[in-house]
């Protein structure tokens, strides 16, 4: 069984290579069939889930591509039902607009043998969706400026 300290490891490993930008790092802490939760999606209705290492590979993907993101595991507590919950402190910091989300939010972590095999994570939605909309509205109204150059 998993003790506290692999456990920890794991989600530090899996931070650290997100805050590197190494992509294959983060999904090596994963077990292929991985399911991913987030309260926040992009359209508010309903929680994003992803199922499997490769389509949590793209979500990766399109976020790298857009953002500069940091996280760094700020609590973690290792539980008998081989669950781990963390409080992480992040940012996420647009390419194009340099706009700049910090905060906080929670994670539940189940693992198998010394991998993550399902990750819950809770934001807070609303500051989330907003980020993402100013962002992209932003990132529109500049590529009309300078078409118009």
């Amino acid at each position: 069984m998993l003790d506290t300290y692999q456990a920890k490891l794991t989600l530090y490993a899996a931070h650290s290579a997100w805050s590197e930008g190494d992509i294959d790092g983060v999904l090596n802490c994963y077990t292929d069939d991985l399911i991913y939760y987030s309260n926040a999606s992009a359209t508010g209705d309903a929680p994003l889930i992803i199922h499997g290492r490769e389509s949590f590979r793209l979500m990766l993907e399109r976020i790298s591509g857009a953002a500069e993101s940091m996280s760094i595991v700020d609590f973690f507590r290792f539980g008998d039902d081989n669950v781990g919950r963390a409080t992480v402190q992040g940012f996420i910091k647009h390419h194009v607009t340099r706009h700049t989300l910090t905060g906080t939010f929670r994670q539940e972590v189940t693992y198998r043998g010394n991998r993550i095999c399902q990750m819950r994570e809770y934001h807070d939605a609303a500051r989330m969706r907003t980020f993402w909309h100013i962002v992209s509205q932003d990132e529109i109204i500049d590529r009309v400026l300078m078409s118009a150059c």
